[in-house]
């Protein structure tokens, strides 16, 4: 599945950065299934991401299935003038995700039918960045002490190693599956097969650069907003505090889709009205499938099933 290809897919409740407006539009449409056979929930969302070659978000698409089974069709307008990258998935109850792994999608002007995409239920991987392989799309994710690997509907997890310079990482089970990681560069090897010098694109914006004050929960303004955080760390931890308690877990960043896991949290006496507002905060922060981020202004919106539910500032 990682071939360069021209299109995109999806259905419903587009939301597109502020230059795709002026850039002339196609249709990229297709179906995705699960590897799974099993019923899923009537409550999965299904999702459509599409990001530039610099791993920002340009459009995105999300839709409750409301108990429709796989496949889904989708169908989403994509810029014709630059490169993409596409994924497509679904999430489910307690932050289960399916995707399909990242599509190259050329740029043209034609409408593009992707067919039939898989995809997988995949482990967290924290912050997942794009490495480009020759003309080959591996997804990076980085970890607290690890970094994940997925490629040919394959997940390695790869342990830190001694280096003379950069970042070394290899799989326990099988040393001959190695990164070697240099700046933006990196070398990849596949059970001993090297992949073409791999280049590693990481957003020149991205969430994990400063803390946000917390500024509204679903249209809500917070109470002392100077007093709220929220810091995503680059290895997929995450804090954050609504004036009160100290919050810490894991999220996954892929392209524009973001999740959070289960937060561990202080048990401090809250003050009139900082209790409601945290336990507003914790109800929302599970629902959320994807972020919006103006790097200019410096805003942060994060939404969940299309709707903006959590607004914050650096």
């Amino acid at each position: 599945m990682s071939r360069w290809i021209s299109v995109l897919a999806f259905l419903a409740l587009p939301v597109l950065a502020p230059s795709v407006f002026a850039s002339e539009m196609r249709e990229v449409s297709g179906q995705i299934t699960v590897l799974e056979r099993m019923a899923l929930p009537d409550d999965m969302v299904l999702l459509v991401d599409i990001v530039d070659g610099l791993d920002t978000a340009v459009a995105v698409s999300r839709e409750v299935t409301e108990g429709r089974q796989s496949p889904f069709s989708f169908a989403l307008d994509a810029p014709v003038d630059t490169d993409l990258v596409l994924r497509v998935g679904l999430r489910g109850p307690d932050d289960v995700i399916w995707l399909s792994e990242p599509v190259g999608i050329a740029a043209g002007a034609d409408p593009l039918d992707l067919g039939v995409l898989r995809a997988m239920r995949i482990p967290p991987m924290g912050f997942a960045a794009l490495l480009y392989c020759g003309n080959q799309l591996v997804e990076i994710g980085f970890m607290p002490e690890a970094v994940r690997i997925r490629l040919n509907e394959q997940i390695i997890t790869l342990q830190p190693q001694v280096a003379a310079s950069g970042a070394l990482y290899a799989d326990a089970d099988n040393p001959a599956t190695t990164i070697h990681m240099k700046d933006a560069s990196a070398v990849l090897r596949i059970d001993g097969s090297e992949l073409s010098e791999c280049r590693l694109i990481r957003p020149e914006h991205d969430i994990t650069q400063g803390v946000w004050s917390i500024s509204s929960i679903e249209d809500r303004p917070t109470l002392f907003p100077s007093r709220t955080e929220l810091v995503f760390y680059p290895d997929g931890r995450m804090s954050a505090s609504v004036g009160c308690n100290r919050l810490i877990g894991g999220y996954r960043r892929h392209g524009g889709i973001l999740s959070f896991g289960r937060l561990a949290s202080t048990r401090l006496a809250c003050p009139e009205g900082m209790g409601e507002q945290e336990q507003k905060f914790n109800e929302v922060l599970p629902r959320v499938d994807q972020f919006f981020l103006d790097a200019e202004a410096g805003r942060l919106t994060l939404y969940a099933a299309g709707t903006p539910v959590l607004r914050a500032r650096r």
